[in-house]
């Protein structure tokens, strides 16, 4: 009986948090007021505007658009932090079918990691392992100090949620982890003594609503500063320590701490309380001085999440209870009563700051009904206030008060403060019950923000140090000057990782931050880009084009790059009724397969989903609910490493679902047998072998139970390989944890890999045996591991991404050799990277299928080799690479090539563009003069779509110039802005445009940062009421090409619009471009052509129109046109007497006759005067 009701309660509590998501939506769904205070004049006139305009029109699909994103914006955009998803499914692994919660014991990882090292007899080598970083993105952090034994106040100690304990001496330019030896314990709270420095303690888990990934396990005590920790015995395996909330030390006495504690409840029998516990001997021993048993909304214990003294005064503390309100102490905390009186909205949780210069002065945030309170008591807590809000009112918590919520009052004004939830602001107190309430601008800074702490400033005025989801803020004076000062602390947490074929690049998905992509072979400090938003998951590097990528947020929120990672497009085509929450797992899966890197599979609600064309379309293999199973992050599918004909997919193994194989590459799936050993439940994950392909192996994380079972004839019979399936002991030394991943060595197959929560673990008898590994890599929670070529690439949930290069490991493979970017250079010449990643006898570069250039035996691998191809006349290439081994050839896929003559470097260069231009070159841009203008600009389409990534190039490369290298245009950027505080770079950016710079065509480094039209308020306030640009919008910029490049380098620049998936807006303007020269100083850059000429078509190959530039020095009879490849005649598209100048005909793929013709190769003629050229072009229907 008592099963039952704790199985109902659980499945209560998750459908009324369900519940309440929904609700949460629904509300959105009209009027005005749901919308964010920011935004509801503005979504009020578009409401207006939405109304009056057809929606088909250009302006009134801009209306839509905009709207439609005020509305998200409310909603909650696809973003990072839905750790309860996370939590969910943490938890849920650990509970086998029939349980009704984990069987783990307490404190068993820190148990098990310790048996496996006081057994470990096996000989180990240590291997090379390189840490990757990123060093740019730390993971979550709650607990900060702040050294006092340092004069500057530079100390600093971070409790990272993932990552354990890091130290700053230098205010954050260098970090040292200090809990390495550790395994991956969430750390919330950290206290130092100010009295005895040398004294700290940290307290593990995070009692917040989101118990997320880690659980704790009671308190750590350091007497050395931080350097070496230890659990104090009080608090191992013991439930009341479970998670730790915070923790206070009193001022003289280091051997008084009290700590606000939750049971949790993800342990199995388990008591739903929370308490206040103190101890007066450092540690050894606790007694409970409050105990919180009262149950709140969605059967959850009201928690006790912040515990506080009195500057000054140890005796006098207070302590927050969730849904109830404030506990005063004023005997040090050996006895509590209820302190609320005012408080009248009890519906979420709260916390609360103390004035320094008036301790009788109180704040509480709190998370209310429907929006952020704020609470002030000017009698310490005996009676309280609801402030109300002088002006617009911002719901500063959002939605997630629950998780972040955090507040500080100045140190030297009581009636000011600073409060964080998703962003931060200020707040400043009119009277005793009024306020005013400012956005504060912390661009630089992760969002969602968990602690506030002021740090005096030597000389007077003081900082402002912040925890946050991506490590910690700084502002440099007061709460401006914002810097994020976390480079090099290493706690990113992820999910998924791949590597990049023939190179030491990183591509993976991480909870909070989303998906970064590395450089060429990073260390642990280098910065990763960020590529996709949300939180990130499995990602694939396509294993012959190093140009595709594919990650994805939550939900099979897929999406896809084919262009080395520069931009990104949505890929889910044909997932219909399967993205979204409900639809497909929280945890995005990507299955794939080097043998055949185009082939991908996902998972969601109906199926299994399969992509031949490496995402951009998919399609659904349905399998039937009844053993699919309701989806969940359970659901997995992995591609056999060595027959891509085999798939296996499911997401349990019991009576409510199956685990499921293909051997017809997923057209159909089968279900197969259950291990009948016992049963079993959710997986974990599943893994293959790189030589058997009827081997399979399916991970598990019950307490007691077998961890790995592996089939070796697809899966018609199943047997237990980490020794459980004797009893809840493992016979053959695998330790008691959750399995995350498993690798089997392909040059040593007798060797498996198994990534755990406490680490690696190795089999170098095919799974008879079991051992730590020990070879060089910390005790991380290892969640993905993935084998490329030589390297094993392991994603750590809380220390960053780690490789390993293992000579040997690709032997007996023989890989394509790789076709890298392809651009024109400022030189003129075609660059072409080439990469060969095994030996070879010879490699041949194939321009237009003719023999171009051929490379001898390579006696080692050769990556990113540049091939120079002389350009001697405008054209159309195809690139390919062949290698040779033993009489048989390896070919790359092929690349098109559009090429030109490119002229000699100009000093300097300038255009007013009032005429036709042919210097530039480009997709989406277009020299016009539309309504509102006089003079003619370069111009995008206005207004512009969603997905571009356009640009257009001055094809006239340029010196730099050593003094007076500037580069300066007028604009007008109506482009979609980013969210307030987000900076360049990051995917919440949205739109933007931005100028760039080449030496050699491949690489553009942007002249200085993009743009969106936040960057004047004219172009704002134009973009938000729908409006189109003028020439009265045009803004002047300088920039300096020395900012760069060197002094006599030759470089291209252009101009780039990228735009997201949503919103557009009206476009961007460009006029009088000066390089190094005015326009004043020079003759107009695209005067009366000198000669005749005939441009490269635009785009070729196309489809299904094409541009054709030309120029004419003279008055002239110009005949254009088309004929086929056999010197038909298909069309005449120019038959006149024109004047001087530069022209441009279209053509639009059909013959005279009116009908289109087919794809293939056409060639254009013009004949001006005695001039005559002829060009060819490709149309791809």
């Amino acid at each position: 009986m008592k099963q039952k009701l704790l199985i109902c309660g659980a499945i209560c509590f998750w459908i009324a948090l369900s519940i309440l998501h929904l609700s949460q939506v629904d509300r959105g769904e009209s009027g005005v007021a749901h919308v964010k205070p920011e935004d509801q004049e503005q979504y009020a006139l578009l409401l207006k505007l939405r109304a009056k305009l057809s929606p088909e029109s250009p302006e009134g699909m801009r209306v839509v658009e905009r709207s439609e994103k005020i509305e998200r914006r409310a909603a909650g955009y696809v973003k990072s932090d839905e750790p309860d998803e996370f939590a969910k499914h943490l938890y849920e692994m650990r509970v086998s079918y029939g349980a009704f919660a984990p069987d783990y014991p307490r404190n068993y990882r820190l148990a098990e990691l310790a048996k496996a090292t006081n057994r470990a007899s096996h000989t180990t080598t240590l291997l090379d392992w390189k840490e990757r970083g990123p060093g740019n993105v730390p993971g979550r952090a709650r607990g900060l100090v702040v050294d006092p034994g340092d004069p500057a106040l530079n100390t600093w100690y971070v409790a990272s949620v993932g990552g354990g304990v890091w130290k700053t001496s230098n205010g954050g330019n260098s970090w040292r982890e200090l809990t390495r030896t550790m395994p991956n314990l969430a750390m919330s709270a950290l206290v130092q003594s100010p009295s005895t420095p040398n004294i700290m303690y940290a307290g593990t888990g995070e009692s917040f609503y989101s118990v997320d990934v880690i659980n704790g396990d009671g308190i750590l005590k350091s007497t050395d500063r931080g350097e070496t920790w230890t659990q104090l015995a009080s608090t191992v395996a013991n439930d009341d320590f479970n998670n730790i909330a915070r923790l206070i030390i009193h001022p003289t006495n280091p051997n008084i701490v009290l700590a606000a504690t939750t049971s949790g409840r993800y342990k199995e029998a388990t008591v739903n309380r929370s308490g206040i516990w103190k101890t007066t001997n450092g540690g050894t021993s606790w007694y409970n001085v409050y105990n919180q048993t009262e149950i709140g909304t969605l059967g959850r214990v009201k928690k006790i999440l912040q515990i506080l003294d009195t500057p000054g005064n140890f005796n006098i503390q207070y302590a927050c209870v969730d849904e109830k309100g404030i506990l005063k102490s004023t005997d040090a905390g050996e006895s509590w009563f209820l302190s609320s009186t005012g408080i009248n909205d009890q519906t979420g949780r709260y916390e609360m700051a103390i004035a320094p210069s008036n301790v009788n002065k109180l704040y509480l945030a709190a998370e209310g009904s429907p929006n952020s309170n704020l609470y002030v008591s000017s009698d310490a807590g005996a009676t309280w206030k609801l402030t109300t809000v002088s002006g617009t009112n911002t719901n500063w918590l959002s939605s997630q008060g629950w998780y972040d919520n955090t507040i500080v009052v100045h140190p030297t004004n009581e009636n000011k403060m600073y409060v964080g939830g998703v962003n931060i602001y200020t707040i400043t107190m009119i009277n005793d019950s009024t306020r005013t309430i400012a956005s504060v601008s912390t661009s630089g800074v992760h969002v969602d923000h968990h602690n506030l702490m002021t740090i005096p400033k030597p000389g007077g005025g003081f900082r402002i140090l912040n925890a946050n989801d991506g490590g910690i803020g700084l502002s440099i004076d007061s709460s401006s000057g914002w810097v994020n000062p976390g480079f090099g602390m290493i706690t990113s947490q992820f999910y998924g990782v791949d590597k990049k074929p023939g190179a030491s690049a990183y591509f993976g998905g991480m909870q909070d931050n989303g998906t970064y992509q590395s450089p060429d072979n990073p260390n642990a400090l280098t910065s990763w880009s960020s590529r996709i938003g949300g939180d990130g998951y499995e990602t694939s590097w396509h294993f012959d084009d190093p140009l595709k990528l594919i990650g994805g947020s939550q939900y099979n929120g897929l999406r896809r790059s084919t262009n080395g990672g520069t931009s990104f497009s949505s890929a889910t085509s044909g997932m219909t009724g399967n993205t979204g929450s409900g639809n497909a797992p929280f945890i995005t899966k990507v299955g794939k397969t080097n043998k055949e890197p185009e082939l991908l599979f996902a998972v969601g609600k109906d199926g299994v989903f399969k992509s031949t064309n490496f995402g951009q379309s998919w399609a659904l293999t349905a399998i039937p609910a009844g053993t699919w199973g309701s989806v969940s992050s359970f659901h997995n599918v992995k591609v056999s490493k060595s027959n891509p004909n085999i798939v296996w997919a499911g997401a349990r193994m019991d009576p409510s679902g199956k685990i499921f194989v293909s051997t017809d590459k997923g057209a159909t799936f089968n279900p197969v047998p259950d291990y009948t050993g016992t049963t079993l439940g959710g997986i974990a994950g599943i893994a293959t072998h790189p030589l058997q392909d009827s081997t399979a192996y399916v991970l598990f994380g019950f307490a007691k139970k077998p961890k790995i079972i592996r089939t070796m004839n697809l899966g018609q019979t199943w047997e237990d390989i980490t020794g459980f399936s004797g009893g809840p002991i493992s016979t053959n030394g695998f330790p008691d944890v959750v399995p995350y991943d498993l690798v089997v060595l392909p040059h040593t197959p007798n060797t498996i890999w198994v990534g755990t929560e406490i680490g690696l673990f190795e089999s170098t008898n095919n799974g008879v045996n079991w051992h730590i590994a020990n070879n060089g890599l910390p005790a991380a929670s290892i969640w993905n591991m993935q084998q490329v070529e030589d390297e094993v690439v392991v994603a750590t949930h809380g220390r960053g991404i780690w490789s390993v290069n293992i000579p040997g490991m690709s032997a007996g493979q023989t890989f394509k050799p790789l076709l890298g970017s392809m651009a024109q250079g400022p030189d003129g010449f075609l660059s072409i990277n080439v990469t060969l990643r095994s030996l070879y006898d010879s490699t041949v570069v194939f321009i237009d299928g003719a023999r171009f250039l051929k490379i001898g035996a390579n006696a080692t691998t050769m990556r990113d080799t540049l091939v120079k191809y002389p350009v001697l006349q405008a054209d159309t290439l195809v690139v390919a690479v062949t290698s040779y081994k033993g009489g048989v050839s390896y070919a790359s896929l092929s690349r098109t090539a559009i090429v030109t003559v490119v002229s000699s470097p100009r000093a300097f260069y300038t255009n007013t563009f009032n005429a036709a231009s042919s210097d530039f070159t480009g997709t989406g841009f277009s020299i016009q003069t539309p309504a509102g203008f006089a003079d003619g600009a370069i111009h995008t389409a206005h207004p512009y779509t969603n997905n571009l990534n356009n640009s257009y190039m001055l094809t006239v490369p340029v010196t730099v110039a050593a003094t007076n290298a500037f580069f300066a245009y007028d604009d007008i950027a109506i482009v979609e802005p980013g969210e307030p505080g987000v900076p360049f770079g990051d995917p919440l950016f949205y739109d933007y445009v931005v100028v760039e710079g080449t030496r050699d065509g491949l690489t553009w480094t942007p002249l200085a940062n993009g743009y969106d039209a936040r960057y004047d308020t004219t172009w704002l306030n134009a973009y938000n009421a729908s409006a189109s640009g003028n020439s009265t919008m045009y803004r002047h910029h300088e920039l300096n090409l020395r900012d760069k490049f060197n002094a006599g380098e030759n470089i291209f620049v252009r101009f780039r619009l990228y735009t997201d998936a949503s919103a557009t807006g009206w476009g961007w303007a460009i006029e009088n471009l000066e390089i190094q020269q005015r326009i004043t100083d020079a003759p107009e850059g695209n005067s009366v052509p000198t000669i005749f000429a005939l441009a490269q078509n635009y785009p070729n190959p196309f489809n299904p129109t094409t541009a054709i530039g030309y120029q004419l020095p003279t008055n002239a009879r110009v005949v254009l046109k088309i004929y086929n490849i056999n010197g038909q005649e298909v069309r005449t598209l120019v038959n006149e007497l024109q004047p001087a100048g530069s022209f441009t005909a279209t053509w639009d793929g059909r013959a005279t006759n009116g009908f289109a013709v087919a794809s293939g190769i056409y060639f254009y003629r013009l004949i001006a005067g005695s001039f005559a050229e002829t060009k060819k072009m490709i149309l791809l229907r």
